[in-house]
């Protein structure tokens, strides 16, 4: 249900550095915590993907390395308004906004329903390939409560795409 605790830690070094860089070193220093700045720093990545690469560079020139496994992650990731369904013992359940596609995803340090207190939701968060399995950045920056109704549709939208074979609990090689 979780990623290994030395991938973990590889990978959370690796993205607070990265997301940090790409953020840059004036908005750091402005007292937000350091969940929003990752979120900014995504956020601004994903604005303009070339940030990423003279982040690389940046960091460098200051001696640190991140893990190409780590670069790589980062270059898959996907943020949107993911249908966060429920936790199984092995993955947490998502389903893409679009209904194409469900996804078995891996926390980091902690399932996604331990971090949000509960399951069943649409969460923004950030989804990536790292170490062959789909994993969430933990950075959730909205969330909104499914009722009843709305669950058992995603529920049978999930039957519906395993029998398609659109259910993907690991990442193409």
């Amino acid at each position: 249900m979780i990623v290994g605790e030395a991938e973990a830690l590889a990978f959370i070094q690796g993205y607070k550095h990265l997301m940090l860089e790409v953020l840059g070193p004036e908005e750091i220093g402005d007292g937000r915590d350091t969940l929003t700045l990752l979120a900014a720093g995504r956020k601004e990545y994903l604005a303009d993907p070339s940030r990423l690469d003279r982040a690389l560079e940046a960091l460098a020139g200051k001696s640190i390395t991140v893990p190409a496994e780590v670069r790589a992650a980062v270059r898959s990731l996907e943020v949107k308004a993911w249908v966060y369904l429920r936790d199984t013992r092995a993955y947490s359940v998502f389903i893409d906004p679009d209904g194409q596609a469900a996804y078995g995803v891996l926390g980091l340090t902690q399932r996604l329903r331990d971090l949000l207190g509960d399951s069943g939701a649409v969460v923004e968060t950030g989804l990536m390939c790292y170490g062959g399995r789909y994993v969430s950045d933990g950075l959730v920056t909205r969330v909104a409560w499914l009722g009843r109704g709305y669950r058992q549709e995603f529920t049978a939208l999930l039957a519906e795409l395993r029998a398609q074979g659109k259910f993907h609990s690991r990442c193409p090689a």
